[in-house]
């Protein structure tokens, strides 16, 4: 008995001294507060642990949803990387998420960019910084924002996206149909689904909230404030952005994406993007969020796996695009 107890704690220990040594970034990170007239954003950023020359700076920019400043710590794998090639990594809670003021679901794409601008300019007086290495980094629906950062502030060298769409309308449409393909519905289901959202989507046109309510179209029904922030970005398009882009840009798309068709990405990027500035990183075995196909809806596997080790959650080949990006001599 004595033996089987002393067995089980020497396990128990074993396994809490993996998870502590896993769960341990070779990076340093803080927390502060940004302070602008009235509002408030609340920041994290991650230090290379190791002095250096100046350090560069990657923004990140969050997609979809009330993203906190670490996606949930879901960044720090990324942000290691780039730590340990003498980056500095910063995002923050988006607009009422955490200790941010204000509400994420009134802002546009516009609002999203000039907010990030506001967290660069006291980044770039906080840090001091090799000021050819700043760059934006934007996941799905942040790639709206980093081509107008990319464009339009001269402070931003270079940008990654990371699985970003063109157009927001068909973007829904594919998220629709290869969301249920998955699932394994049936075509008469996909095409019912998308009718409902044809339907949907012209209330959305009309701004007719109440006759969509009334429409019952939706057993969940979209509250007031979801309803316009569609609104304000159901008609995002940035193809003409990427014509005017004259820095580098790195796409990076995975092939197991249900979200964006990265396909019509990656052949819209080639053609409107002049090949000097455009690196395409096509990562294998990779959903819309990176991560390895066997993680393409959590499940408990998935939150075992990130207790023991969140890195190996991952597509391998994600973090080596980071690096290559990274370790280059001239952005």
């Amino acid at each position: 008995m004595k033996k089987a107890t002393i067995s089980v704690i020497a396990i128990l220990i074993i396994l809490v001294s993996i998870i502590v040594y896993n769960n341990e970034f070779d990076m340093i990170v803080k927390d502060e507060t940004v302070n602008i007239e009235k509002e408030s954003i609340a920041v994290e950023y991650a230090l290379p642990k190791k002095k250096r020359e100046k350090p560069g700076l990657i923004l990140f920019i969050h997609g979809d949803g009330p993203t906190n400043k670490n996606g949930d710590e879901g960044y720090y794998p990324a942000w290691e990387t780039l730590a340990k090639e003498n980056y500095i990594s910063i995002s923050w809670d988006k607009a009422g998420v955490g200790g941010s003021t204000g509400n994420w679901l009134e802002q546009d794409m516009v609002d999203r960019k000039q907010e990030a601008e506001k967290v660069l300019k006291w980044a770039l007086e906080k840090f001091d910084l090799d000021l050819r290495k700043v760059g934006v980094w934007g996941a799905s629906q942040g790639g709206w924002v980093i081509t107008k950062l990319l464009n339009e502030n001269k402070d931003v060298k270079f940008a990654i996206g990371v699985a970003p769409a063109v157009n927001w309308m068909r973007q829904g449409r594919f998220n629709t149909i290869s969301e249920m393909e998955y699932e394994g519905y049936s075509k008469k289901k996909i095409d019912e689904k998308l009718l409902t959202e044809t339907q949907v989507n012209n209330y959305l046109k009309e701004n007719n909230y109440q006759g969509y309510k009334d429409s019952n179209l939706e057993k969940e029904v979209l509250e007031k404030d979801r309803w316009d922030f569609i609104r304000k970005n159901m008609d995002l398009d940035n193809t003409s952005e990427l014509e005017q882009i004259s820095k580098p840009y790195y796409l990076v798309i995975g092939d197991h994406d249900l979200n964006v068709d990265t396909k019509e990405t990656e052949n819209i990027y080639r053609e409107h993007i002049n090949k000097e500035y455009l690196t395409v990183y096509p990562i294998s075995n990779a959903t819309h969020r990176m991560l390895k196909p066997r993680h393409q809806k959590e499940s408990r596997m998935t939150v075992v796996e990130t207790i023991f080790n969140p890195r190996r959650i991952f597509a391998p080949d994600y973090f080596k695009a980071l690096k290559e990006i990274a370790s280059k001599k001239e952005i």
